[in-house]
Order: structure tokens, then C-alpha cells, then sequence
């Protein structure tokens, strides 16, 4: 069976305390990502088996909050999320599921996309 967990970018410090502990009381297994970390494919970060992988050179770092969800069902997602809401905690535009297509990208790469679609999704909902 694989590891539920949830990768963190840039969710460091007092503000996301809260978010840490509610993850690691539902037993979700908590992987902060470093930016030296960002060029390793997602699927590794996620079982964190990282020692001895090069990774991919990276166009830029980011500082924007995002998490990404692996090997988390469907019922055990929706009550996260719902938790989320809850603890009024600062909101995280950018948010992935682990899927067959994305595993193999880089953080940037993911990064890069969910940016895309979130400014997609702004710009429409402001017309």
C-alpha cells in the first residue's frame, strides 16, 4: 500500500504549524520540499526516497505556498480539505493531486502548470 502524503512548498514557520499537525493527526505523512529539492521527480519527493537522484536543473525558485497530495483516497482527501477550511487556515492557491501523468514531473514543472491554470481560472471568473 502506498504512503499517504502531503508534499509542502514554502509552508514554513509558526502560520503553517497548524496545518502540520492536522495533517499528521488524520496520519498523513508530512514531506517539506526545499527548493534544492525542486528539480527530483514528484513521485520520488513522495515516497521520499531521494538520496542519490540528481536533480533536473530548474529555470527558477518559487516562493508560493503549494501542496501536493499523494496517495490520499478520494473520502480522505475530501475530509483534509474540508479540515482546511475549518482551521481558517492562509489560503493555498496552488494544490495537486499526485496522478500517472504528473509523477514524473519536477516541482517547477507542477509548479509552472498550476500557476497557468490558476491564472486561467482567475481571469475567467473576473469576466
Amino acid at each position: 500500500m502506498a504512503t499517504e502524503a502531503v508534499l509542502l512548498y514554502n509552508c514554513g514557520g509558526a502560520q503553517w504549524a497548524k496545518l502540520r499537525q492536522m495533517l499528521v493527526m488524520l496520519r498523513i505523512r508530512v514531506r517539506t520540499v526545499t527548493a534544492e529539492q525542486y528539480g527530483l521527480p514528484l513521485e520520488a519527493l513522495a515516497a521520499g526516497k531521494t538520496d542519490g537522484l540528481t536533480p533536473d536543473p530548474i529555470d527558477e525558485e518559487f516562493s508560493d505556498p503549494m501542496l501536493v497530495f499523494c496517495d490520499i483516497p478520494d473520502p480522505k482527501l475530501e475530509q483534509v480539505l474540508m479540515t482546511m477550511r475549518r482551521a481558517q487556515l492562509p489560503p493555498i492557491a496552488l494544490k495537486a493531486v499526485l496522478t500517472p501523468t504528473n509523477r514524473a514531473w519536477n516541482s517547477q514543472q507542477l509548479w509552472t502548470e498550476l500557476r497557468r491554470e490558476h491564472e486561467a481560472m482567475t481571469a475567467q471568473s473576473q469576466k
